[in-house]
Order: structure tokens, then sequence, then C-alpha cells
């Protein structure tokens, strides 16, 4: 079943039927776009939609993550050429995380279009960050050295310290969706949730919270500080978003 999947995964990049979903990440306070995170989608011949779950993880089992990720890259960057008042977060998945050789490759890529580097955010996972700590920290060194941002992603699901967070120098983490689902439901996530917060701004980190599904939880997450909002509540990912007028940050 993975070598299937695998399969259609290049022959969906030969035919042009990968591509990439925008969703809004909106300021707190304003409750306008900040940025759009770049999130994954394949098209299968029939036309049905499958998200980055059922695909990715696949591709990095056989091997060709690789290709998934440098596909990525190259349509975020193009998107940043094409819309110069957009701000787009791109993910970097754990396998490649963890290859040197590949990170140096995103990084001279980037370094190649340099005049979109302050447009863009790298996301890495926290799992990813923690395991291949000296590889990571080296890669959001020379990313941030040409302007890019750097965000943790999945915030709160692994063990990374945020004595980590700072050696890292990352600029943003975003809170694991899984403690700020139904958030004004839960005394103990909102503790979590919380004291999270208040570590970053500790560390001058800004803050995402991840799932974001009513506007009760999203005044709780205002009041404890958090930075931004992403979730369906504030949009949904579309592979073809109508760019506003307003201006990203």
């Amino acid at each position: 079943r993975q070598m299937q999947i695998a399969d259609e995964v290049v022959l969906a990049l030969k035919e042009n039927r990968l591509k990439l979903a925008y969703q809004p990440i909106v300021a707190a306070r304003s409750r306008k776009t900040s940025h759009y995170e770049c999130l994954l989608r394949m098209v299968k011949p029939d036309g049905s939609i499958l998200t980055a779950g059922h695909f990715v993880p696949a591709a990095e089992q056989m091997g060709i993550v690789h290709l998934v990720d440098r596909f990525a890259l190259e349509s975020c960057v193009a998107t940043l050429k094409a819309h110069k008042n957009v701000t787009l977060a791109v993910n970097v998945s754990g396998t490649a995380a963890s290859d040197p050789a590949w990170l140096q490759e995103f990084v001279e890529y980037i370094r190649a279009a340099k005049d979109v580097a302050p447009r863009l955010i790298v996301e890495l996972t926290e799992t990813a960050a923690l395991h291949h700590f000296e590889e990571n920290a080296q890669f959001v060194s020379q990313l941030r050295e040409l302007g890019v941002r750097v965000a943790i992603d999945d915030f709160g699901a692994g063990y990374t310290s945020f004595r980590n967070l700072q050696m890292l120098h990352v600029d943003t983490v975003k809170i694991d969706g899984s403690y700020v689902k139904d958030l004004s439901q839960s005394p103990e996530n909102q503790v979590f949730v919380r004291t999270l917060v208040g570590l970053a701004k500790s560390f001058d980190i800004k803050t995402v919270a991840e799932w974001v599904s009513s506007d009760d939880d999203a005044a709780l997450l205002q009041s404890f500080g958090v930075d931004y909002f992403q979730g369906f509540h504030f949009g949904e990912p579309v592979t073809d978003p109508r760019w506003g007028e307003e201006r990203s940050a």
C-alpha cells in the first residue's frame, strides 16, 4: 500500500497534480490576515483532493519525500514572487529536517531567491528540531541570516524545552491544536496553554494557536496573550486564493 501511494505521488508530480493550499493566519488583535501557511494537496485523477496526511507519510517511508519538499519550496517561492504583498509559511518534513544535504540545498535555493526571503517563514516540527538539534540549529542560523523567519510547529506535542528554543533562535512557536481545540471547555488545557504563552513571551517568541474553532476560544487565547490564530474558524485552506488587498506582515 505504501509503495502504491508513493507511485501515485510520483505520477501526481509528473502530471502537475500536486498543489499548495493556503490557509490564513490572522493577527489576534486586528483579526486581519498576517500570512498564510502552505499545505500540500494531491488532486486525484477523478478530481478528488487528498490532504498531506494521506500521502506524505508514505513518501517519507519510501524515501521520496524530498521530491515533495522540493515541490513545496519551489511553489512557495514562485507564489511569493508573483504576489509581492503576501507572506507565506512552508513546512520542512521531519525526514528532510534530518538530512544535512537537503537542508543545505534548501538554504542555497533561498539564497538564490533572497528577494523573497523576508516574506518567508519556515516551519519545523518540534520533534524534528529536538531529534536533530545540531543540524537544525545550523539550518535556522543560515535562514535567519538571509532574513527568513523560523517557526516551530506542533509545539507542546513533544519535549523541546524553551532553553532549546532559545538556542535555536526561532521567531515563533505554533501551539499544538490538540490543546487549543475547544479550549474554553477544558480548564486543564487552559492552564497548559497559558503557561506556554507566558514562557514564550519571556523569551520574546511569538505564538500562533492552531485549530482555533470558535469566538469563545479566540477571546480566551487573546486574553492569554497569543499573537496569531489559525483554524477553520478564520479560514479553510484553499488552492485558488483570491489574494486580498490587505498587506501581510
